[in-house]
């Protein structure tokens, strides 16, 4: 199972040296190394901002998670859902892409850090200044241990995915769908920050904690009308098969080792050597009730949690032959009380929840989804969505203007974000939308939304 790591638990396991070089008096020593602790965790809370995912980056983030007629896109929701549109004839997307990022609570410590580099930057600090530098410097580091985190999520679709053929007046449809999705996720392992005067050495072994990975998903998904009733009711089902090819990784980067080579050369080669490739395959089911005015469904996801390995850390490191991914193999070991050295990623089972009201033409659509459990993504985070949408479709006279939706998404569990949605669909071949969290993270007088995500969409229907 993939595993949440306990964030603001405080670990002390034995410590790794900052630095051997020959000393020049306690303030100058507190200098250069804590300098080259602080920096790291700059560049590592700077780079979660700016490549900062689970995160959702489909059109279902403004449209819901379920299906919706107002794009083609949402056929990955519900299984049943493509035989109950209004229309499906021949479809097909001409590709697609969405990006999102997640951000943990860090106000203030930001600032924190650059307040403690202007204070390393005297030359006259004392033995008790010292002392009391480091306290304050472990006080951020347990910080950042419960709250220094951050994710990317991204994924796409190739040109001619989905593609959806069938009849709405015979009640049938095959959508056969290819979906790639990835993955990074960053959090900080604090360890207690120690000044040793006999050898004028800070030591720690706060480490850089990266789990990531990227899937790619092709799934053939049948969906039929079973019952049809006066008045326009209809029962619908469906199911998709899915084939999975992962490919995960998973490292822990010391951060307050001495070297001289890059701190982004270092991470780069424990991520190429931390990899591990498994595949799977997933059964989801749905089914959908329709009527001139409503539609309810459900769809049941992952029925058999199809199951994926991450590479193990911490073992085996008198073998490694480099001696700064060796350090990096002994720091893991050292924290082997806060993360799982070997465990598995799970595409948990989960229901989904959804239903809309709309006119006969569906066109004026209100829609919601509900997720009925709580998942976990490749960080070992969890999500369980609640979403809401409102979403016009123009006439075809008013072709030109583009259909316009907006919504709200809440995270039921985990960090317990909530959204606002936008987006839009023109000449009903182009979808755009974009979600942006209601918490933002303040800095030097500016501020960043905590979480956003967008998807950019093409489509085509006959």
């Amino acid at each position: 199972m993939s595993m949440q790591i306990e964030r603001g638990a405080r670990s002390r396991s034995s410590a790794a040296s900052c630095a051997d070089r020959p000393g020049r008096g306690t303030p100058r020593r507190l200098q250069q190394c804590s300098l080259g602790v602080v920096t790291a965790l700059t560049m590592a809370v700077s780079s979660s901002v700016s490549a900062a995912p689970g995160l959702v980056t489909t059109p279902g983030m403004g449209l819901g998670d379920g299906s919706h007629p107002a794009t083609l896109h949402t056929v990955a929701g519900n299984p049943a859902g493509a035989a109950a549109a209004d229309r499906v004839g021949v479809q097909f997307g001409l590709g697609s892409v969405g990006v999102g990022y997640e951000l943990g609570p860090v106000d203030g410590l930001v600032d924190e850090i650059d307040d403690i580099i202007d204070i390393l930057d005297r030359d006259d600090l004392g033995p008790s200044e010292a002392d009391d530098l480091i306290e304050r410097t472990e006080g951020v580091l347990a910080q950042l241990g419960q709250d220094g985190w951050g994710k990317l999520q991204f994924g796409g679709r190739p040109p001619l995915a989905p593609l959806v053929v069938g009849s709405a007046r015979s009640g049938w449809s095959v959508a056969l769908d290819a979906e790639a999705t990835g993955h990074l996720g960053f959090s900080i392992l604090d360890d207690e920050l120690r000044f040793v005067r006999e050898t004028e050495q800070i030591q720690s072994n706060t480490a850089a904690y990266l789990k990531g990975g990227g899937i790619l998903r092709l799934s053939a998904a049948p969906s039929l009308r079973v019952a049809e009733w006066e008045g326009g009711r209809e029962l619908f089902v469906g199911a998709r098969v899915s084939h999975y090819q992962a490919e995960l990784s998973k490292a822990v980067v010391a951060l307050a080792e001495d070297t001289n080579r890059d701190f982004g050369d270092i991470v780069e080669d424990e991520i190429d050597r931390q990899q591990e490739t498994s595949s799977a395959v997933g059964l989801d089911l749905g089914v959908m009730y329709q009527t001139r005015f409503f539609r309810a469904g459900g769809a049941w996801k992952n029925i058999n949690e199809p199951t994926f390995d991450f590479p193990a850390v911490g073992t085996d490191c008198s073998g490694e032959a480099d001696p700064d991914l060796q350090a990096n193999c002994l720091t893991a070991a050292n924290f082997s009380d806060r993360i799982t050295r070997e465990e598995a990623f799970r595409l948990n089972e989960q229901v989904t929840l959804e239903g809309a009201l709309h006119d006969p033409a569906q066109r004026l659509v209100l829609a919601a989804s509900y997720d009925a459990n709580t998942v976990r993504d490749i960080s070992g985070d969890e999500y369980q969505w609640l979403a809401f949408s409102l979403s016009y479709r123009m006439p075809w006279y008013l072709k030109w203007v583009p259909d316009l939706r907006v919504g709200y998404r809440e995270n039921m569990s985990g960090s317990e974000l909530s959204y606002t949605t936008a987006g839009l669909t023109w000449l009903g071949a182009v979808t755009l939308d974009v979600a942006v969290a209601d918490q933002d993270l303040e800095h030097d007088g500016e501020s960043i939304p905590r979480s956003a995500m967008a998807h950019l969409g093409f489509q085509l229907r006959f």
